[in-house]
């Protein structure tokens, strides 16, 4: 399946984005706040955000923008398990992963909020008009989101782990870019999160492939 594959060059694109940002941006430098309430990947919105532009820089607000969809699709691709497997690991799974990324969706959206800037979302987005987000980033496309939705059983079972696998790898890279770019410490402590959980995630996800 070549969902595998969508990981590497959208991010590499906001890699590089980070880099000339951070090149050229001396101002945006700053001390940012850090985040008491980030003990576990279920975190909640009571962290104050950021409020003055010195906190972050251009790389920080993007990622923040672009992993907002990114949360979302994850958690549509989990609520696809309820009825269509009867695998009490990936059932488990796929309710940690909603239950850890709708939290952070709301603590990403009250980020952008405080910060002035806008906000994507996954809802109503036709991915296959989204460029090199829809093919590069781990977001599935519209027919891979069918796929889910017509699979049952051992079908259903593989499908969602090879893209739930490519999914996290996505954000992932992400995050440790932002996380050599960005100047938010926030941002930085939910990267950090993101990388930890969603790392252990992808382990236990190839080991119930096999691999």
């Amino acid at each position: 399946m070549n969902t595998r594959t969508k990981t590497a060059g959208f991010f590499a694109a906001v890699a590089a984005g980070a880099l000339i940002v951070a090149g050229c941006s001396d101002s945006d430098d700053g001390a940012g706040h850090s985040m008491d309430s980030m003990g576990s990947m279920s975190m909640t919105t009571s962290a104050p955000p950021a409020e003055s532009s010195s906190d972050r820089n251009a790389a920080d607000v993007m990622w923040t923008q672009m992993m907002i969809p990114h949360h979302q699709q994850a958690v549509e691709m989990a609520a696809l398990a309820q009825g269509r497997t009867e695998n009490a690991e990936l059932l488990e799974l796929a309710s940690r992963i909603q239950a850890a990324q709708d939290p952070e969706i709301e603590l990403m959206t009250s980020w952008l909020t405080a910060w002035g800037e806008p906000t994507m979302t996954n809802e109503g987005m036709d991915h296959s008009s989204m460029g090199d987000m829809g093919d590069m980033s781990g977001m599935m496309s519209a027919d891979d989101m069918a796929t889910l939705e017509n699979a049952i059983g051992a079908e259903f079972d593989r499908a969602w782990l090879e893209m739930m696998i490519a999914h996290h790898q996505g954000a992932i890279d992400s995050s440790r870019a932002i996380q050599a770019n960005g100047t938010n410490e926030q941002v930085d402590e939910l990267a950090g999160k993101i990388v930890a959980g969603q790392q252990a995630e992808i382990e236990q996800m190839k080991a119930m492939l096999g691999q």
